[in-house]
Formats: structure tokens, C-alpha cells, sequence
């Protein structure tokens, strides 16, 4: 297929931090809709073109979240270290990003989106990219200083507030589209009722469902929490998602689950469980909320990370989405009125259904596809 000098499809490259992730799944999400005829989806994760830089981000971040949490909220969102980290951009990236576009070049990409703020960083200091169309998802409810404001062919936010932000650190307001947070078909097509959900899952049909999620990464102390749903057990059933968190896994084998608390491995298609439950509980990722959203299902805040998932969590309470569970006694305290309130449940899937935001991804790349070819799809 050609097409004004265009031979298609065109080579896209979906650029994301690490697998798995947040950012990867909203990768994966736009690739679905990238209609095969005219847009080739290349993944390309940071984590393997850069592989020591990636662990070392990470090793790091975690250390710090360990031991001096009050540190990483500091330097997350603080002027005078934004003022440092211009420094870092200029002199640091540029030559950091040789690496990145030589693969680009390889690959022969028309195009890149980036689903994570450091590779738009990357993708905007080099001169080599300057002519290369790039777009920009933000994948959590706000924009936070470290995303670029110049060098972006289009930005797509999750709502208003993030989009305002852009637009105060000087990103063009006619290049920022509210699209929300692409999630997966899985979470936007037509889904399996509680019932079906769970007798695929092999849960129980009438009990009160409690998923419990430590994103990706299986982090948050989801075994406490498990252990405070265990006097509930014989009222309700809890599925516990624990990511790669293999030795979550393997503490909950040694540890003895209750038969109506389950630690489930990493899966890759997580939309079932979501369908299968009463309530979501965990770690306010913005994909993992955007997921929620989509399924229509009430959260609770549990165990934020200091960052960007205590301001998704300030986003949700600031538009009465959920409630904070701040310990597992909490946790159960909370459980134990839903279970009790059916109306009140009810009332927060409801709100949360309001928000969502269920075709992010098929709108994203549609506005990507006009862009790159001039016409709408």
C-alpha cells in the first residue's frame, strides 16, 4: 500500500521503561489498534536498549521507598531538583540517547509514542529524531515535570488536571488530547458477568469478591492484607494478584492460604479477574485504575508508593473515587461495610464507571494514524 510518497504499513515504535509494567501494558494497548495495514507496531522496551541503566533505576528507587520514603515524595515533585535535572537533560541525554535512536534508525521506524516520560526525554534531545513524529501517553493522572514540553508531536492525557499541567510547564494546548489511559480490548469489549467470571476462574458464586493487586511488580504488603481478610474468609473470597512477585508466591505456599484466599502468579490477561470481583483493592497505578474504571468496579487505595501513586491517589479523592485504606486492620474494617452497605458499594462502581475512559487506546491511535497519514480512520 503506498500512499503520497508513503509506503505502508508504517513502522511505529511503542516505547515503554521495562516488562512488565504499567507502561508496557498501554503499549500493548495502542498496538491493538493499530490496524495492521497501515501501522506496524514496533515494542521497544528502554530496559534491554539501556540494560544497567534500567535495574539501577529501579534497585534504586526501591531503596530509597524502603528506607526514606519522605525523600523520594521530595525529590519527585521539587523545584530546585527539576532546576537540576534541566542540567542532567542537556549535557546527560543527548549523548545518552545515541543509543536509542541509532536502534530507531535500524528498525526503520516512521514514528515512536512514548508510554513512559524518560524515553520522550531521550527522543527529544537527539538531532538525529528532530524530523521524526513523536507522541507522548501519559500513563498516570498527572503530569509531572519530567515529561518534555517541546520536540512533541501530541500529547495524550487521562483527564483535565493532567492536561492543565502540560500546559502550565509550556507544552502547546492544540498538542494535548484527553483520551484517558489506553487499557487492553480485554478491559473495553464486552464483558463476562460476575457469575461467568468466576465459575471460569473457579471461584465461588455467591461470595463477596475481594481482588487484591500490587501492580506489576506484586508490591505493597499484600500478604498483611490477606492475613486481615482471613477472619472474613467465610463471608467472602479474596484473589491476590501478586505480579512477578515471585516470592509472594512462594511465602503464601510455605504460609498455608486459607482456601478462600488465593495467591494468584503473574498473568497476562487480568481483565477475568477484575470481572469476577466485588471490589478492587491496591496500589493506585494509573493503569491499573484506568482498568478499574473500565470494568466499572469500586477501589480502595492501599500502600501507595510515594510519587506519582500518591497523586493518582489524590485524584480519586478528590473526586470521591475511593477510599483509603491506610493498614490492613483498615483494609478489613472497610471491607466488612461494603459487605454490609451493598447500596453504598454499588454507589463507588458507579462513580468509578463514570470516569472511565474504556477506548483511550482506539482514540490515541486513531489521532496517531491521522497525524502520520493525513486522513481519519
Amino acid at each position: 500500500m503506498e500512499s503520497a510518497g508513503q509506503t505502508f504499513p508504517l513502522k511505529v515504535a511503542l516505547i515503554y521503561g521495562s516488562r512488565p509494567s504499567g507502561h508496557y501494558a498501554a503499549a500493548r494497548a495502542l498496538a491493538e489498534y493499530f490496524p495492521p495495514s497501515i501501522l506496524e507496531p514496533v515494542l521497544v522496551d528502554l530496559s534491554e536498549v539501556y540494560p544497567d541503566f534500567g535495574p539501577f533505576v529501579a534497585r534504586t528507587y526501591l531503596q530509597v521507598l524502603s528506607k526514606t520514603p519522605a525523600v523520594w515524595d521530595y525529590v519527585y515533585d521539587n523545584d530546585f531538583v527539576a532546576f537540576a535535572a534541566s542540567a542532567f537533560r542537556e549535557t546527560v541525554l543527548p549523548f545518552s540517547s545515541r543509543k536509542l535512536a541509532a536502534l530507531l534508525q535500524k528498525k526503520g521506524v516512521h514514528a515512536a509514542v512514548s508510554t513512559q516520560a524518560f524515553s520522550s526525554l531521550l527522543l527529544t534531545k537527539n538531532s538525529r529524531l528532530a524530523r521524526l513524529p513523536h507522541f507522548s501517553v501519559v500513563t498516570d493522572f498527572c503530569a509531572h515535570a519530567y515529561w518534555p514540553v517541546t520536540g512533541v508531536s501530541a500529547y495524550f492525557c487521562p483527564e483535565k488536571a493532567a492536561a492543565a499541567m502540560l500546559r502550565e510547564k509550556g507544552a502547546p494546548a492544540d498538542r494535548i488530547h484527553i483520551t484517558g489511559i489506553p487499557v487492553r480490548k480485554e478491559f473495553s469489549g464486552t464483558q463476562p458477568d460476575k457469575a461467568a467470571a468466576r465459575k471460569a476462574l473457579g471461584l465461588a458464586p455467591g461470595l463477596f469478591t475481594v481482588l487484591l493487586t500490587g501492580g506489576s511488580r506484586g508490591l505493597g504488603d499484600l500478604a498483611a492484607a490477606a492475613a486481615a481478610l482471613k477472619p472474613l474468609a467465610g463471608r467472602l473470597q479474596a484473589v491476590v494478584l501478586c505480579g512477578n512477585n515471585r516470592r509472594l508466591v512462594r511465602q503464601a505456599a510455605k504460609t498455608g492460604a486459607h482456601r478462600n484466599i488465593r495467591f494468584e502468579e503473574f498473568t497476562d490477561s487480568p481483565a477475568q479477574y477484575y470481572a469476577a470481583a466485588d471490589l478492587v483493592v491496591g496500589k493506585p497505578g494509573g493503569v491499573t485504575i484506568a482498568e478499574t474504571m473500565a470494568m466499572g468496579r469500586p477501589f480502595a487505595i492501599y500502600d501507595p508508593l510515594p510519587g506519582q501513586e500518591e497523586r493518582n491517589s489524590a485524584f480519586l479523592r478528590r473526586h470521591r473515587l475511593a477510599e483509603t485504606a491506610g493498614s490492613p486492620e483498615e483494609l478489613a474494617a472497610l471491607v466488612k461495610r461494603f459487605i454490609a452497605n451493598p447500596a453504598q458499594l454499588a454507589q463507588a462502581a458507579k462513580a468509578m464507571a463514570d470516569h472511565a475512559r474504556p477506548h483511550a487506546a482506539r482514540d490515541a491511535a486513531a489521532r496517531i494514524i491521522e497525524q502520520l497519514t493525513g486522513s481519519r480512520h
